[in-house]
């Protein structure tokens, strides 16, 4: 590859949140774009490690649902209410679960880093494939709270993608 050039990207997104409590089934989160994360439009990249860095100390209890097109789950810290249509359309690739009490990697002057990864006991996990729709490189991801009253701070949430371009 040329200098500069590389298969892999690490690229971060941080969600924008509400800052009320969240209960368990909460929209964490909706569409949130994943930019460049395949190289060609409709392409296919492989998710070889996804780590959150959460700024308020809180554990982290959610799925990550991950799709070619924006998934509006329902209404942000509110029940996720989402048909069947719109699951479809938005063309699921793949879910990532994080178990705050299983993937903490470290917890530093309250803030926290977690990981989804091959050797934890998450069963959703990585390396796994995302594909951008027909007319784009990027891709998407939508959170539900799997457990807790967590609250978050607006932007306390980065996610940190490692991405393999195929």
């Amino acid at each position: 590859m040329p200098y500069g050039k590389s298969n892999y990207k690490i690229i971060r997104v941080t969600p924008v949140l509400d800052t009320s409590a969240y209960a368990d089934g909460d929209v964490l989160f909706n569409g949130l774009e994943i930019p460049n994360a395949v190289l060609g439009k409709g392409g296919c990249s492989k998710l070889v490690g996804m780590y959150v860095y959460q700024q308020t100390g809180a554990v982290l209890d959610a799925t990550f649902l991950f799709s070619e097109n924006s998934l509006t789950l329902g209404t942000q810290n509110a029940t996720a209410d989402v048909g069947d249509d719109a699951m479809e359309a938005a063309n699921l690739t793949g879910v990532i679960q994080i178990d705050g009490s299983e993937s903490t990697t470290t917890n530093i002057d309250n803030s926290r880093f977690f990981s989804s990864s091959y050797n934890n006991a998450i069963e959703h996990s990585v390396p796994q494939l995302i594909q951008a729709a027909d007319n784009s490189t990027s891709i998407y991801v939508s959170a539900i709270v799997d457990g807790g009253t967590p609250t978050y701070a607006a932007d306390s949430l980065d996610l940190i993608l490692h991405i393999e371009y195929r």
